[in-house]
């Protein structure tokens, strides 16, 4: 049979049995079978054990925002002409959990009793931030609009300017996922709302930070954010099953979006909160598909080590804040690219977490 046959008959297979399955979960809610597990997640089991992803979902709506839009068939066409990398010069991106960077003034959105982040952490933050001098700077854990706007004065204060941002809200958790970029931020795809694939009753924790940044007129770089369920849980096994949903929701929402921008660089950092042998981070390597996986940046101290976490009580080191490219970005940075986890003395002082930074072309 030629390879055409073939892949027709693989077509046909798939088609076959994703409608012999619709069929059997049907007659199974009807009969009690499937122990009172409804449909929707049901089927997105059944797709995950076949490699199929579930032809909707519901991701929420964009947060797009109205002066900062380049449409997806503009940035396509640009993309085109796309500088070689080696004619680039390198942009330097860094991400940093702040750790609970709240300031007084931000409005609180859960009902948790939270404790500001003092003056002379707020400034370590800083000083972290600035010793890698980054282009754009991925945060985890910042508290709102205030204490985005805290952190970029004094960020200003040091020589580093960032006129272009974004900070995804999510009502009832007060930990916020921001960008920002001394490039202009042209797109705005931030999901604040996705739901969970099998699951539309509960949603991503924190949602899906989603920004393209242009620099240098035809050169993009598409930065997603992510921080999934924490380990401090009552049920720890419940914990880690909600990570690996939410690790399944971003890996399908980055195969819908690279699929519609197969040429762009993509970038997704994040506290996983989870190693990287864990399921979660296999779900998100391996990817819904080829195009749509992703390859971790290896990065280390001063002293060569890569922890960017530790427990104290048990002396435990992880490393759980990661940097992931896709297959166009990580052919772009080549092995000439840079990157590093900031040791400097203020690190301990500014959160429980080290910032880690790379370079892009």
């Amino acid at each position: 049979m030629s390879a055409g046959g073939k892949r027709g008959l693989r077509r046909a297979l798939r088609a076959d049995t994703l409608l012999i399955l619709l069929v059997l979960a049907c007659v199974g809610m009807l009969s009690g079978w499937f122990s009172g597990k409804d449909a929707p997640a049901l089927i997105g089991e059944i797709a995950e054990q076949w490699h199929l992803a579930p032809t909707e979902h519901d991701f929420g709506e964009s947060d797009a925002a109205a002066n900062a839009q380049m449409s997806d068939a503009d940035v396509n066409s640009r993309l085109a002409a796309m500088p070689a990398a080696a004619k680039c010069e390198p942009l330097r991106f860094l991400m940093l959990n702040a750790q609970n960077y709240f300031v007084k003034e931000d409005t609180q959105r859960s009902r948790y009793r939270l404790s500001m982040k003092k003056e002379e952490s707020r400034e370590a933050v800083a000083e972290v931030i600035a010793s890698a001098s980054p282009q754009v700077v991925g945060l985890i854990e910042i508290g709102g609009p205030h204490a985005l706007a805290d952190l970029k004065q004094r960020l200003k204060n040091r020589g580093l300017d960032y006129p272009y941002s974004k900070i995804l809200l999510r009502s009832g958790e007060d930990r916020a996922l921001a960008v920002l970029s001394q490039y202009p931020i042209v797109q705005d795809h931030s999901r604040a709302n996705c739901s969970l694939l099998g699951n539309k009753r509960q949603k991503m924790l924190r949602g899906i930070l989603d920004v393209t940044v242009q620099v240098e007129g035809c050169r993009f770089y598409r930065i997603m954010g992510a921080h999934l369920k924490s380990r401090v849980a009552d049920d720890p096994a419940a914990a880690t099953a909600r990570r690996s949903a939410e690790a399944r929701t971003l890996a399908l929402y980055l195969q819908k979006e690279m699929h519609k921008h197969p040429k762009m660089p993509v970038l997704v950092y994040g506290d996983w909160n989870d190693g990287p042998t864990d399921a979660s981070q296999r779900i998100l390597t391996q990817g819904v598909s080829e195009d749509a996986a992703l390859s971790s940046v290896k990065a280390v101290d001063s002293r060569g080590q890569s922890w960017t976490i530790c427990y104290e009580a048990a002396q435990e080191y992880c490393v759980f804040d990661r940097i992931y490219v896709n297959s166009v970005l990580r052919s772009r940075r080549g092995r000439s690219c840079d990157s590093g986890v900031v040791d400097i003395p203020a690190a301990s002082l500014a959160a429980d977490h080290r910032a880690v930074w790379c370079e892009l072309r």
